[in-house]
């Protein structure tokens, strides 16, 4: 027996899907946030607290607020509020389902890229129906090498001075060997064009 195949054996590896839905009462929140300027990032953080967003314990990054559902938001110069995550859990260095143990999060364990992608379109669908269509609905290669490759849907709509983004993108805590979900909100000026989408929410 070899030594990758023991430590398979002795460390299963299974795939995950953890899950803080896209709901209504986001939908909303969301879209006020998007018509704020955001090159002064003090009015949106102003804006979220009253929204109820707070820090938390034990968070993964710096600069980040946990919305009222538990969503995950990290502020920068732009807002990239995480949904949904594809990973696995086990080996020796993923050996505990971190996502899957946040408040308002679920895990789904052996679930697919099609759960993943089904939480996308979910989120797209429910900003369509407040915003109407996406201007902007794309769709890529994607993929990582620990999840696969898949096709990557992004879709965007502008707001005033910034730009709404719905996508996945890697996912910057395995060091880019997972996959999140996220939607964005960041300045882009009107009369610019727009970048490759999955760039914009990298």
């Amino acid at each position: 027996m070899t030594d990758e195949v023991a430590t398979t054996d002795q460390y299963p590896i299974t795939d995950h899907i953890a899950i803080c839905p896209v709901t209504p009462l986001l939908v909303g929140q969301i879209v006020g946030l998007a018509e704020l300027q955001w090159d002064d990032r003090t009015v949106p953080e102003a804006a979220m607290r009253g929204l109820g967003w707070r820090e938390g314990d034990d968070l993964p990054l710096e600069d980040m607020l946990v919305t009222a559902e538990g969503h995950l938001a990290h502020l920068g110069g732009h807002l990239a509020l995480s949904f949904a995550h594809f990973y696995w859990v086990g080996g020796e260095d993923w050996g505990e389902d971190f996502w899957g143990t946040l408040p308002g999060w679920s895990s789904h364990e052996n679930a697919g890229r099609e759960v993943f992608d089904a939480q996308i379109n979910a989120a797209v669908a429910q900003f369509s129906q407040r915003l109407g269509p996406p201007e902007h609905d794309l769709r890529s290669e994607g993929g990582t090498l620990a999840m696969g490759p898949g096709e990557w849907r992004h879709a965007a709509w502008r707001r005033g001075s910034n730009l709404l983004v719905i996508g996945p993108r890697h996912e910057g805590l395995s060091y880019f060997q997972f996959e999140e979900a996220v939607v964005y909100i960041g300045p882009a000026k009107k009369t610019a064009p727009l970048p490759a989408l999955h760039d914009f929410i990298a």
